[in-house]
C-alpha cells in the first residue's frame, strides 16, 4: 500500500468508497468532499490549510482516503473523511492515512488534532477505532446533524 495526494481523477473513487460506509458517509456529508476537494485543488502545493490523501494498493486502485482542514472554530487541524473500502478493512489503512496527517500537521508544529464522527447505534466500531489508536473521545452531541445524527468528537496529542 501506498499514500500520495489526493488528484481531481480520484474524486469518484473516493465517493464510492465512502458510499460503501453510509452510517459513517451519509449523502449529507459526502456533499461536503467536492468543495473541500476543489478548494484544496485549486490551492498551492504548498498550502498548509487542508490536504487529501489517498491510499492505493500495487494495482493503482484507491483503497482508502482521509484528509485534513483547518477548522477555525476550534483553531485545530481536523482529520475529515477517512474512509477505507470494505474489503481492505483491518489491514492498517486507516491507521497509516491518520499517521501520515499527522505527520504532516506535526511539520507545522500543531501538538493536537481534532475529528468528529457520527455517534449512532452501528458506528461503535469507528469509534472504537480512533479510541485504539490515541484518540480520546471529548463530547458527544445529540441531534446534532439532524434527528438521529449524532455527532462525537475526538481529540488526539501528536507525539513529537
Amino acid at each position: 500500500m501506498n499514500i500520495r495526494l489526493f488528484a481531481l481523477h480520484d474524486q469518484q473513487e473516493v465517493v464510492n468508497i465512502m458510499k460503501e460506509h453510509p452510517l459513517q458517509f451519509p449523502n449529507f456529508i459526502i456533499d461536503k468532499y467536492p468543495i473541500r476537494w476543489s478548494s484544496f485543488l485549486s490551492s498551492s502545493i504548498d498550502n498548509i490549510k487542508s490536504q487529501f490523501y489517498v491510499a492505493y494498493n500495487e494495482s493503482d486502485h484507491i483503497v482508502g482516503h482521509a484528509g485534513y482542514i483547518f477548522n477555525d472554530e476550534e483553531d485545530l487541524y481536523e482529520i475529515v473523511g477517512v474512509a477505507v473500502k470494505n474489503d481492505c478493512q483491518r489491514q492498517g489503512i486507516g491507521k497509516v492515512l491518520i499517521n501520515t496527517i499527522c505527520n504532516e500537521i506535526k511539520k507545522v508544529n500543531e501538538k493536537m488534532v481534532i475529528l468528529y464522527t457520527l455517534g449512532h447505534v452501528g458506528n461503535e466500531d469507528t469509534m472504537n477505532f480512533y479510541r485504539n489508536i490515541g484518540f480520546d473521545m471529548v463530547n458527544h452531541e445529540n441531534d446534532f446533524f439532524q434527528k438521529g445524527y449524532h455527532r462525537v468528537t475526538f481529540t488526539k496529542t501528536i507525539a513529537y
